[in-house]
């Protein structure tokens, strides 16, 4: 592997990546008594000598139309295009990744105990628009509860229509619309159909249930919340546009810092550090790549801390 510096004068340099044996880079984020822990291995970075600047792709382009013509030229433009394209769904996945990692410690640090789901009777697919209601939604929220927080994504139905995944602290018992005391679960479908029409949503509270009628909810931990809304903002990065949020969240929120170390071990040693738990410690997730190349765990302690879940 090799990548190409651009220096303060505007000089390039070539630098190589060469992986070194037994050495991992291990990261660690610890808060309310969840664990997450990854590690990967080290790539060690070389100068190997000075270069050109890499053509752009206009350049690229360019000197194609210029130099080449007919079949030949169509073939090597379509392929630049081809790369293209691979670049912009690789730099998509990337921001993705970086916003579902947010979201989920986001929801940890807060806590966050309850789950709603705003949805669309009519097929709204305008995911611009699915974001100026909620902005609305939760504004109102916050003025009739005296205080709101929050972490959300947004994701496209099978059918088109946006709807929303919002992980918050429970709700109270009641709260007043329009001056009449209601209870708080209706609150978020009142408000929502202030703003989309009556009768064209719902705001589900502890998610929409997947058969419907009225089977108790399963139950879910905050690290099991956390992964359920943020997995949305992956599976949705491709139609998510480059510039767009995937998520919002409340202001504020301190999620802390990310420790890192670097161990020098087998890969069988690396694993069994990585995943060394506490007593009473919950495994949420864990994973081995079949490459050995990396490991990632997730646990929770006090496993009897539940919360409601769809």
């Amino acid at each position: 592997m090799d990548r190409i510096l651009r220096l303060p004068d505007g000089s390039h340099i070539r630098l190589e990546g060469r992986i070194l044996e037994d050495q991992w880079e291990v990261t660690e984020w610890r808060k309310n008594g969840v664990l997450e822990r990854s590690a990967r291995p080290v790539v060690a970075w070389e100068e190997v000598g000075t270069c050109d600047a890499p053509m752009t792709y206009e350049e690229r382009a360019a000197y194609i139309v210029h130099e080449f013509e007919g079949a030949d030229r169509a073939k090597r433009l379509a392929e630049l295009n081809e790369e293209i394209e691979e670049k912009r769904m690789r730099s998509l996945r990337s921001n993705a990744r970086r916003a579902k990692t947010m979201c989920r410690r986001v929801i940890i640090t807060e806590g966050f105990d309850e789950l709603l789901t705003l949805t669309y009777r009519e097929n709204q697919e305008d995911r611009a628009l699915c974001k100026q209601h909620f902005n609305i939604w939760f504004k109102r929220m916050k003025r009739a509860l005296g205080s709101f927080r929050f972490c959300a994504s947004f994701e496209r139905q099978e059918r088109g229509a946006m709807h929303v995944h919002v992980a918050t602290h429970k709700l109270p018992q009641h709260a007043v619309h329009k001056g009449v005391k209601i209870k708080a679960w209706e609150l978020g479908t009142r408000i929502w159909r202030d703003i989309v029409g009556a009768d064209n949503g719902m705001c589900f509270v502890g998610g929409r249930k997947k058969w419907g009628g009225d089977k108790r909810h399963k139950k879910m931990r905050l690290a099991k919340m956390a992964a359920y809304v943020s997995k949305y903002i992956m599976k949705d990065f491709e139609d998510s546009p480059s510039e767009s949020n995937r998520y919002s969240r409340s202001n504020g929120t301190e999620i802390g810092s990310v420790h890192k170390m670097r161990l020098h071990c087998t890969f069988r040693e690396l694993i069994e550090v990585t995943f060394e738990q506490g007593d009473g410690d919950v495994v949420i997730s864990h994973r081995v790549s079949k490459w050995g190349d990396g490991v990632w765990l997730v646990t929770e302690a006090k496993p009897d801390t539940l919360l409601c879940s769809g």
